[in-house]
């Protein structure tokens, strides 16, 4: 949605009183009011302690003062009274006759002797008696907040790939956050661009401020999203985020030291602040304008837009709110515009709702360009001539596997005659012929546009291969046809199977050939040790591989690990991270992918393959005698030339 400005400049004035000075409308009609404190110094202290403790416990504190609409309309009507607020008034109708916006943008000094009492007032609960609302639960009217004097640039725009780096700092000495889960959310709701290559998702290798500088000097890096625990001591004004240190202990951070590891970032556009407490500060009366977080980043490093924290936030609303606000920035949103969809959101069921707060220097919150992407669609029309049907398609690779294929697909795909048993009989046939089949085979449904089941009696290979071919782009609603120990099952990507926490195991990365460029990717679904195997296999086939990512599923590898379509889907979303995370020498290599998992894991990962670059797959002879390490290499994506497949080398080592 685009925006008109409404920005009010609000300062402390002689006597304990306040003045409010518009400072941009769209109407060139300029007003300013005196007006007492809305809410007096205790008051704001019973509130803050209210909220400063866990989020189930808030509702029973809160009770002790004035209702979120009882404070947030005395708020108002102290800051719109008179000529002012005729004014907002009247440039909110204005904007919306025309089908826009009035961004509410209230813009404090940060040397104003009163700064702690004004960035302490909940203006986000601002409670509109005319229309019976809370403005920034509005999509016409976001409420931000900025620093007078802080860095201002023309722009937060940028073109796309957007890369945003997570920093998931868990100190083993406090409290267990829900950090993976929040990265789950984050990966989950930006997994079409990621998958269109419009959005890089970063992890960060070393919670530490110099593994997070390291990472942002790595690359172009525009979002940074920093969860983990934050505080803030009143008393002496310093706020800090809590880093890890070599010992997995908490290294807290001020304002001031996170604004110096963040200078010099010129592609640096917005930053999150995912704890508690991130957003106070203090005036330079009391204490430095550094030790507050949020506004030190601000002032001393040029960065156009900071979301930070007022109080402390609950496990479940700092998760609730990654997922709704990321969510909506892949969908298009500007950065105030989901910002305003996330609180709406959260509105109706707790009351932390207000608790982000964003900080806007620059005169827009679009953050880049999005393209659209075929995804899933909450409303689909209904055609009463028409119900298209599911396209049954199969795969098959294995004689012995084939069973009734024939009788119970539309179309298939019989790969038998390039096999003996579970084995090809040329290993250069897959690339050669079997790729080539399968492509072939499978984009002659794309112009039908009807749903289709996937039965793949084939090697994983061919399953991470048709993934890549029905990628998001293909905008086909695939679901995968099964083998289980429980019998066969039709696995959607929808069918609510994923399971709550952590879905992978913490597992430190092989060193093989350090300085190699090459990645390898071992993935320990349904059998356990994957990467041991991987390991040897790469030392004694010398492959040019520096390291392993060693992914285990959470709780432990099992034929029953993966619970169903949704399950799977996730699990491929949050490894999709890791596998991008490439040091700078790594740039350039390629993955090499060793999958011990069921067909509908590694058929959703090949469909998310686009944004890990070149993909080497391999295959693992099961049942054959002395099969510990042994591996063959099959298909790499995408198809390379000639030239390259005359040096592919041999296969079984």
């Amino acid at each position: 949605m685009e925006y008109h400005d409404f920005t009010i400049d609000i300062r402390s004035t002689e006597g304990g009183g306040f003045e409010a000075a518009v400072a941009q409308a769209p109407i060139r009609n300029y007003h300013r009011v005196h007006f007492a404190a809305p809410l007096s110094s205790d008051v704001l202290e019973l509130l803050h302690d209210s909220f400063d403790r866990p989020g189930d416990e808030i509702g029973q504190e809160a009770a002790k003062i004035p209702s979120p609409r009882q404070i947030g309309e005395q708020v108002f009507t102290a800051l719109f009274q008179g000529s002012l607020g005729e004014l907002f008034l009247r440039c909110r109708d204005m904007s919306r006759d025309g089908n826009a916006g009035l961004r509410l943008r209230l813009r404090f000094r940060t040397d104003d002797p009163e700064a702690e009492h004004l960035a302490a007032i909940p203006w986000e609960w601002l409670w509109d008696p005319h229309c019976g609302d809370f403005l920034a639960t509005d999509p016409y009217t976001p409420v931000v907040r900025e620093i007078a004097a802080s860095h201002r640039l023309s722009t937060l725009e940028g073109e796309p790939p957007l890369r945003i780096l997570v920093v998931d700092a868990a100190p083993k000495t406090m409290k267990e956050l829900g950090l993976k889960l929040e990265l789950e959310r984050m990966t989950e709701a930006l997994a079409p661009l990621i998958a269109a290559g419009q959005v890089e998702l970063l992890s960060c290798a070393r919670a530490t401020p110099e593994g997070m500088r390291d990472a942002l000097l790595e690359g172009d890096v525009n979002v940074l999203h920093l969860m983990g625990h934050g505080g803030y001591d009143s008393g002496s004004g310093t706020g800090a985020v809590f880093f890890v240190d070599h010992e997995g202990k908490e290294d807290q951070v001020d304002g001031q030291k996170l604004a110096a590891f963040l200078k010099r970032l010129p592609s640096l556009r917005l930053v999150v602040l995912n704890s508690c407490k991130t957003a106070r500060h203090k005036g330079r009366a009391a204490a430095p304008l550094s030790h507050g977080v949020a506004t030190a980043v601000l002032e001393g490093t040029g960065v156009p837009a900071v979301l930070a924290n007022q109080c402390s936030i609950s496990d479940a609303t700092a998760i609730a709110f990654s997922s709704t606000f990321y969510g909506r920035l892949a969908a298009g949103d500007d950065v105030d515009e989901a910002l305003t969809e996330a609180r709406l959101r959260l509105s109706q069921r707790t009351l932390e709702w207000a608790t982000p707060i964003l900080f806007l220097a620059a005169p827009s919150g679009k953050l880049f360009n999005v393209q659209a992407v075929p995804r899933k669609h909450a409303a689909t029309v209904v055609n009463p001539r028409r119900q298209d049907s599911v396209i049954r398609l199969g795969v098959c690779c294995v004689e012995s596997w084939r069973l009734d294929m024939q009788d119970r697909t539309d179309h298939l795909l019989d790969l038998t005659s390039y096999f003996e048993g579970r084995f090809i009989k040329d290993k250069a046939w897959w690339q050669e012929k079997v790729f080539p089949e399968l492509r072939r085979f499978l984009t002659r449904f794309f112009q039908e546009h009807r749903p289709v089941l996937l039965d793949l009696a084939a090697h994983s290979s061919v399953a991470f291969a048709a993934g890549w071919i029905l990628e998001p782009k293909s905008g086909l609603d695939v679901r995968v046809r099964q083998r289980t120990s429980d019998g066969e099952l039709d696995w959607h990507p929808h069918d609510g199977s994923e399971p709550e926490g952590a879905l992978w195991l913490e597992r430190p990365d092989l060193k093989v050939h350090p300085g190699e460029r090459g990645l390898a990717a071992a993935v320990s679904v349904s059998q356990r040790n994957v990467a041991e195997q991987v390991r040897h296999f790469v030392r004694s086939a010398k492959l040019p591989v520096g390291r392993i990512v060693d992914a285990v599923i959470a709780p432990e590898p099992g034929v029953r690990s993966v619970h169903g379509g949704a399950h799977a889907l996730r699990l491929a979303q949050t490894l999709l991270p890791r596998l991008q995370t490439r040091r700078p020498h790594e740039r350039g290599g390629r993955l090499h992918l060793f999958c011990s998992a069921p067909n509908a894991v590694v058929f959703y990962l090949g469909q998310l393959a686009s944004a890990l670059g070149k993909v080497v797959l391999y295959e693992y002879p099961f049942r054959a005698e002395n099969a510990y390490g042994r591996y063959q290499r099959s298909i790499e994506l995408p198809p390379p030339d000639q030239a390259e497949r005359e040096r592919v080398p041999d296969g079984w080592e």
